[in-house]
């Protein structure tokens, strides 16, 4: 296990490479420094890299790294940056794949310079650098997603928790539940804003015979329906389903936001790993964001880029809440009492909470067989 960025000249080569924030750039040296002359922090930072990241497991769980005391001793409210250093450790083996795969050193900057965005996000909220999300850096240091434009993908195996169709002749597409989802009454997932359980609600069936499927569909805007349809297979294809290969995409915060970005965008991705990743056959995209809270539909008039946007995904059940489309419209530090409408969007969001209305963000999956991207429409019912 060579950790070559123990060495302070390296971590600060790499940080600049990567666009990291300076202020944060000599931290991560000075932490370099501190652990090469303190056997207690070298031996916490080893196993760490050891057990946490070269293990793998950093790439099955979203939550922080827990802190050990000692480093909290040491380097106070910039601790986080101990673990980021860490992480770093795999920017040489990160190198090696971009390499490997005939990737420019221009995609590796730009993919990777978001780490530095969040960093210095975090400087903008608290006053000091942090990583807040160490949950989210994996994919750009092990190689998984890249920023191509505007958007970052990656591919990834759909879930299966919803089933996707098509009807050839009718060129429609229709999603139908998974087994055993736990909807609400309106078609809501149980949970959503984090509310206790409804007794109104029913859990979703699915099943396929020699001649249909058959299951609880779902509308374009994803709600359940307490009603079982059957798709006859000889007139619909099932085109999505557990396991499916899918572009799982995120639009950074400094990323430009419009729908021609994002059709040239998209066009890029798949152009991108036909020639570096022909292994890989995306069915289409999947995201879940707070771009896809439903209710923006009724606040923002539908020639904004976010309802156009939204529009091109089909959405599904998902128990989301508030949390994501506040953190985005306001911040996660501002809390509800402190909120100025200072903006169309702000005040909106402040008269739906006010009149006790539920606001949650969803997942969406856009399907290549459904048609261009920015050119889909979909049945209302």
């Amino acid at each position: 296990m060579e950790l070559l960025l123990l060495s302070e000249e390296l971590t600060r080569q790499y940080c600049r490479k990567i666009l990291m924030p300076e202020g944060a750039t000599e931290i991560l040296a000075d932490i370099a420094n501190k652990i090469n002359r303190d056997q207690k922090l070298y031996n916490i930072y080893t196993e760490f890299y050891k057990n946490y990241i070269d293990s793998g497991l950093w790439t099955t769980t979203w939550d922080s790294p827990p802190m050990d005391p000692y480093v909290e001793e040491i380097f106070g409210k910039e601790a986080s940056l101990f673990y980021l250093h860490a992480a770093l450790q795999r920017l040489p083996l990160t190198e090696q794949r971009y390499a490997e795969r005939g990737l420019s050193e221009q995609l590796l900057v730009e993919t990777l310079s978001d780490i530095g965005v969040w960093v210095q996000h975090a400087y903008n909220l608290l006053g000091h650098y942090a990583i807040r999300n160490f949950g989210w850096i994996w994919r750009h240091l092990e190689a998984r997603m890249f920023r191509l434009g505007g958007i970052q993908f990656m591919a990834t195996e759909f879930s299966g928790v919803v089933k996707g169709f098509y009807n050839e002749n009718e060129k429609s597409c229709l999603f139908l539940c998974g087994e055993g989802m736990d909807l609400r009454a309106n078609g809501d997932m149980q949970g959503v804003c984090n509310k206790e359980k409804t007794t109104d609600g029913f859990v979703t069936e699915y099943r396929e015979t020699e001649d249909y499927f058959i299951g609880n569909p779902i509308t374009p805007l994803g709600k359940g329906m307490n009603k079982q349809v059957k798709l006859k297979k000889k007139e619909w294809t099932k085109v999505l389903d557990k396991g499916d290969t899918v572009f799982e995409i995120h639009i950074p915060r400094n990323s430009p936001f419009d729908m021609e970005s994002i059709q040239a965008n998209y066009k890029q991705a798949k152009e991108f790993h036909t020639a570096h990743f022909p292994e890989i056959e995306s069915k289409g995209m999947v995201c879940h964001t707070w771009l896809f809270t439903p209710q923006l539909r009724e606040m923002l008039p539908p020639t904004s880029n976010i309802v156009k946007f939204q529009k091109q995904f089909y959405l599904y059940p998902t128990a989301g809440s508030v949390r994501f489309l506040w953190n985005f419209v306001f911040n996660d530090l501002t809390e509800l009492k402190d909120a100025k409408p200072d903006n169309s969007l702000r005040k909106q969001v402040l008269r739906y909470l006010e009149e006790g209305k539920e606001i949650f963000d969803m997942n969406g999956i856009f399907l290549d067989i459904c048609g261009d991207f920015g050119t889909v429409t979909y049945e209302t019912e």
